[in-house]
């Protein structure tokens, strides 16, 4: 009975999480969800057939084990594309079909073979590579068939380092962005996504080493099954969190941050706009607006949003965000001063925040101490 639920605990996870993955499409349909969703369905079939890998369903083991060689080197591209989802304006869907096919094409080689292989072949096969770790045995179609399995684990090791990197690389430019055009950046950037990326990889390295080790040297004991299961089920479980929670996309910065650049004039004098942004900020304190962005800056100065954009980020050397909450600090900590009946939370709003974790990181990142300390100073 306790072989049964561990072997079946990262299943019940991943199905109970794409359940609320799709509620959670009903009420705000996005194409990230989406992806998010087909992943956890995927991981679902996964592990539905670990299971009856590892309670000895003979009978379904050449069906599941099929699905197992397309869904075991899916799930990598899967959660990229889902990555890619969040980060990317104009998705290539054709260049998103081709980071599937090596597992289409494992999973129809293998398909192919246990559809050729006699009753005799399979049962060799299942029992002497899948359960015995056998390969020397084998002969024909069964060897075929243990080489394709081969191929499907090298497949999922090559995806680890290259999902790794390119999905650092995406969520870094993402941040980049947010950051260089939005004032208020809680909520926008993609945080734990990559911290999750690196869990995911790491788990999934830990994986590939049980792969290599033999899923036969679990089948007679339920402990040590029960640490890779306990492992991915928590994995899954906090993608699940951060994908059901992660609302803003790369669909909801506006379009024109993501336009071809206009060229910039080659008589642009940056000195002088930036004496017209900080003149602008010092006598109409646009910095209080919480949802500043540098398209409303460039705006009331009747300029371009790229001018704007390289004279705070590349003139200045710091990111948009970074210059706005910087003034926000600098009006928060005189009315500390000059308002001691304010509340925090009255000098956080007044400041141009709408969320204390964020005013508390910046105030402590600018002035180097707290709202509090400063008050009580």
């Amino acid at each position: 009975m306790l072989g049964v639920l561990i072997s079946s605990l990262p299943m019940i996870v991943c199905g109970i999480l794409s359940v609320l993955i799709a509620l959670s499409l009903y009420d705000h349909r996005n194409m990230a969800k989406l992806k998010l969703l087909i992943f956890m369905a995927t991981a679902t079939m996964l592990y539905l057939a670990h299971y009856f890998y590892f309670n000895r369903l003979m009978a379904v083991i050449p069906l599941t084990d099929t699905l197992y060689c397309f869904c075991n080197p899916a799930v990598f591209p899967l959660y990229y594309l889902y990555i890619e989802e969040l980060t990317d304006y104009r998705p290539n869907r054709w260049r998103q079909a081709l980071y599937l096919l090596p597992s289409l094409l494992c999973c129809l080689a293998v398909g192919l073979l246990y559809t050729l292989m006699n009753p005799q072949e399979t049962a060799t096969f299942v029992q002497h590579y899948l359960y015995d770790d056998e390969f020397a045995s084998l002969s024909g179609l069964a060897y075929w068939q243990a080489v394709i399995h081969v191929v499907v684990r090298i497949v999922f090791a090559l995806q680890v380092p290259l999902v790794l990197f390119f999905g650092f690389r995406r969520i870094t430019a993402y941040n980049a962005v947010v950051e260089t055009n939005y004032s208020n950046i809680e909520g926008k950037r993609i945080v734990r996504v990559k911290t999750l990326l690196v869990l995911f990889a790491v788990t999934s390295l830990v994986a590939f080493v049980f792969n290599l080790i033999g899923r036969q040297r679990f089948i007679d004991g339920a402990e040590p099954l029960a640490i890779p299961s306990l492992l991915f089920s928590m994995l899954l479980l906090l993608i699940g969190h951060v994908g059901v929670n992660q609302q803003f996309s790369v669909q909801d910065i506006e379009a024109e941050v993501f336009m071809e650049s206009e060229p910039m004039a080659e008589d642009c004098v940056y000195s002088e706009l930036l004496e017209k942004i900080r003149k602008l900020m010092s006598e109409e304190k646009l910095y209080l607006y919480p949802n500043l962005k540098v398209s409303d800056l460039a705006m009331r100065l009747n300029s371009n949003r790229n001018y704007v954009y390289n004279a705070i980020n590349v003139e200045m050397g710091i990111s948009f965000s970074d210059y706005i909450n910087g003034q926000r600090i600098d009006y928060a900590s005189k009315l500390l001063e000059a308002h001691p009946e304010l509340s925090i939370n009255d000098v956080m709003f007044k400041s141009g925040f709408t969320s204390s974790s964020a005013f508390y990181r910046n105030f402590k990142k600018f002035k180097g101490i707290t709202p509090t300390a400063k008050r009580t100073k």
